[in-house]
């Protein structure tokens, strides 16, 4: 038989429990957290920076992991090429001058594949081919691969993926090119609802990881604005039947599409037979092989007319895109997209970073923070500390 004394202490323990849910529920949503990760101090206080540490050899390696087979290889083609052009010019006429006579040289390797693919390519990468630093595609899932591979092994990592979530967890080895998903959506947003004052959008998201991830952006800074929910359709890769939400985008006074290209290419040919007075407006993946504003200057404050399509991106260097552009058809004979002008940036930052630290992965992730204001052809280029290229996004009317 328990004592009064134990009942009267269980008595005690619901009280407090009480309390204790009380005060927790009273409290206000918006109190600041009990801890915070200062982004602003996201760092690399590890070894590897010694001489014993640097690469050796004349040849200096980049790794590059990009769609090189499957449904998106046309996307995958173009960043090698870029990548490539990058290299040749940058060993032909401006040269890393490091002692030994070093030069770049790029290792391509595709990520297409069954899932593992794209682990065992990094690893070969790092361990193999010897690689002084990594370039992955716009694939926010290879992206994640990649770091976790970096940050174990110590491995910068240039990534072309819009996921914001790739620099939240504030690992030390890797930098985000170009805009945020977030940024995107709140781009298009601002520009559908407030500006242009449209209620009736439709989003069209790929069911795979990246679309899920900008749709419920979209869909969140529409939230945000107080305006009617888009009306949201799935596409299933590599599945667009002819009658996809017909119904809907009938009546849609804007059309959001958050794809890859591959899929986006299909859409927005349909789009134009069927509805060629509705404005599209392209993530950055959707747009990864799309000749961006056709090299014309970026019109963040103009006026869309009726059938064009948009894209969120950064943009500030309009003579060095044109410069690019004109490169890359005189050498390929066709149309670079955003993600080419990015890759060719990765490959040009990585030769100016390689030139104040040598041959070394720790000395590279350094020099790589200190990145401010590099004049790119998709965009003149900082990273804050936490890996994040801080460019301001504008809307880009393409074709």
């Amino acid at each position: 038989m328990r004592s009064p004394t134990h009942f009267r202490c269980l008595l005690l323990i619901l009280a407090a429990v009480a309390f204790s849910s009380t005060s927790s529920v009273a409290q206000s949503p918006s109190a600041a957290p009990y801890a915070a990760i200062d982004r602003n101090a996201v760092n690399y206080n590890g070894p590897g920076r010694d001489a014993g540490h640097d690469l050796a050899g004349a040849e200096i390696r980049i790794g590059l992991l990009a769609p090189l087979s499957g449904s998106l290889q046309a996307e995958g083609d173009a960043l090698r090429r870029a990548a490539q052009m990058a290299i040749d010019e940058i060993n032909g006429s401006s040269p890393l001058g490091l002692s030994g006579g070093n030069h770049l040289s790029l290792v391509a390797r595709d990520e297409s594949g069954p899932w593992g693919q794209a682990s065992k390519q990094v690893v070969q990468m790092v361990f193999d081919d010897r690689a002084v630093a990594l370039i992955t595609s716009s694939d926010g899932g290879t992206a994640h691969l990649a770091e976790q591979v970096g940050n174990k092994i110590g491995v910068p990592v240039l990534t072309l993926s819009t996921d914001t979530t790739t620099t939240e967890i504030n690992l030390p080895w890797i930098f985000r090119m170009g805009t945020t998903d977030t940024a995107q959506a709140q781009a298009f947003a601002r520009d559908i609802f407030q500006i242009r004052k449209f209620k009736r959008v439709v989003l069209l998201n790929q069911d795979d990881r990246d679309g899920r991830i900008g749709g419920d952006e979209f869909a969140k800074a529409a939230r945000e604005m107080s305006t009617p929910a888009p009306i949201r359709i799935v596409v299933e890769p590599g599945n667009l039947p002819e009658e996809t939400g017909m119904k809907e985008l009938e009546t849609a006074q804007a059309i959001v599409i958050w794809t890859d290209a591959a899929a986006a290419n299909l859409l927005t040919a349909r789009l134009r037979n069927s509805l060629p007075t509705v404005p599209v407006y392209l993530c950055h993946k959707a747009a990864e092989s799309d000749p961006g504003n056709n090299g014309q200057l970026p019109c963040p404050t103009c006026v869309s007319q009726d059938g064009n399509r948009w894209i969120a991106s950064a943009a500030e260097s309009p003579e060095a895109w044109r410069a690019f552009r004109q490169r890359y058809q005189k050498l390929y004979g066709a149309e670079p997209g955003l993600g080419a002008a990015e890759a060719y940036d990765a490959v040009r930052i990585l030769a100016a970073t390689l030139r104040q630290s040598g041959p070394n992965r720790a000395r590279l992730r350094d020099a790589l923070a200190g990145i401010s204001g590099f004049p790119g052809a998709s965009g003149v280029i900082s990273f804050d500390r936490a890996g994040n290229d801080t460019s301001p996004v504008v809307l880009l009317k393409i074709r």
